[in-house]
């Protein structure tokens, strides 16, 4: 069955990483993380790469050339290489290794070559498996649905393609879908006038606090941090209960007291925090059906203020959320841009301050997940990262630190990635911080 015109648009978050990619330059992979205590088999990773290349990632862009209308996803008919490693890592480089393939992806989501797979072993005999993909092609929630369907084999894209895709039939759908979309920039101008003047004066404070410190060279700065940990889940979810919360605002506070600890923000500043939520339903094919809730708190975070403040504001900007989706303006950007020159487009979306940190909670991590050529993964990670964003945004642009967490097994596993070059620059003092904030709460951790 052919999808709708409204599935095979590109639109909502994976048009403004489009955007980003088209304006700026800018990349955003996410990276999917396995260490196997024995070698699942090269014909069991082969089989994987064979399903993810036609099922839900077998995914390009068709650009249209009518105006307003929106860009097609339409499949790209790529089967990417698969890179097995030459020589086998240390065990204690498994993390380093894994750096190295996020930090060196060079994915071209637009043309078809969104995504890649690695492995290699290691002196112990355990093996790594890295999976990059492009966070325009889909998220978290998409990957785990495309790893489900690879496992069980049934891999499928509903996707036309090019051809099915363009002709007089395909232009007759663009224009129909450019009317509509004048339409809805109607309706979305004016949320965002709304959300840029209620953050006039996060812009203004921004550009005040967020100067670089004496001795710094604005125009530079070191490249982003990682970072990736595991705590005992039980530990962890008894501390969540002791403290008033739930894994969700355990999580939330532990990020927002790293950004105190950084300096970032002080306690006498009001934190701005953006939750990560889910908007995927069943037989959900958008490659993002992401979004994101925004919580603010104020004074020091520390185990003694406990969790419940945050479970509570968590709780309303959730329930905000389902009754008003369509009132937040990152839901709003994409209808009202197509409209503008791209010239005015980059200030647009240069001009909404970020917050001060993000966390996503991917949660338990099904066992399709984390299975392949019959073995379970030992660990396992997800995170993602912004390449090509220069120092002099990332100062002032937020979210200064983003992180991930998984839960699989008896583990909870954490993801870092330090933004902002003068309070997370230093990849060292990022593991200290780490480690002072989890020890802080009582909780022990092993890094990657």
């Amino acid at each position: 069955m052919h999808p709708t015109v409204e599935a095979g648009r590109v639109g909502g978050a994976d048009e403004s990483y489009l955007l980003a990619e088209d304006l700026f330059g800018l990349g955003a992979p996410i990276q999917f993380m396995w260490v196997f205590d024995e070698d699942p088999g090269r014909a069991a990773i082969v089989r994987l790469r064979d399903e993810l290349s036609c099922g839900r990632l077998d995914r390009r862009v068709l650009r249209t050339r009518v105006p307003f209308a929106r860009d097609r996803w339409v499949r790209a008919g790529v089967v990417p290489g698969v890179d097995f490693g030459r020589a086998a890592v240390p065990d204690a480089d498994i993390g380093e290794w894994l750096d190295e393939r996020l930090r060196e992806s060079a994915l071209r989501p637009a043309d078809g070559h969104g995504w890649k797979l690695d492995a290699v072993a290691t002196d112990s005999g355990k093996y790594v498996v890295s999976l990059l993909v492009s966070h325009m092609l889909s998220d978290g929630q998409g990957l785990y649905a495309a790893l489900a369907q690879a496992h069980a084999q049934v891999s499928t894209s509903n996707l036309p393609t090019a051809v099915q895709a363009s002709g007089r039939k395909g232009l007759r759908a663009d224009l129909s879908d450019a009317g509509g979309q004048v339409r809805a920039a109607g309706r979305s101008l004016a949320v965002i006038a709304r959300e840029l003047w209620r953050n006039r004066h996060d812009a203004q404070g921004k550009s005040k606090e967020k100067r670089s410190p004496a001795g710094t060279d604005a125009r530079g700065g070191p490249d982003p941090t990682l970072a990736t940990v595991d705590v005992d889940k039980q530990q962890w979810l008894d501390c969540a209960a002791e403290h008033g919360g739930t894994s969700n605002s355990l999580f939330t506070a532990l990020l927002a007291g790293l950004v105190q600890r950084s300096g970032y923000r002080t306690p006498g500043s009001q934190m701005k925090i953006c939750i990560a939520v889910n908007r995927r339903g069943d037989d959900d094919d958008r490659a993002n059906a992401s979004g994101g809730v925004w919580i603010r708190l104020s004074g020091e975070m520390n185990p003694r203020r406990g969790l419940a403040e945050i479970r509570a504001l968590s709780k309303q900007a959730f329930a905000d959320y389902a009754n008003s989706g369509s009132a937040q303006v990152s839901d709003n950007m994409q209808a009202v841009v197509r409209l503008l020159p791209k010239r005015l487009v980059g200030k647009l979306m240069q001009s909404i301050p970020g917050p001060d940190t993000t966390v996503s909670n991917l949660g338990v991590v099904p066992s399709t997940a984390l299975e392949l050529g019959g073995v379970t993964a030992s660990s396992f990670a997800i995170r993602a990262i912004m390449t090509g964003r220069p120092p002099e945004h990332r100062r002032t642009l937020g979210p200064a630190v983003a992180a991930w967490a998984v839960d699989y097994g008896d583990t909870i596993t954490i993801t870092f990635f330090g933004i902002h070059p003068d309070h997370f620059g230093d990849n060292e003092l990022l593991r200290e911080q780490l480690g002072e904030e989890l020890t802080g709460w009582g909780l022990t951790y092993r890094f990657w």
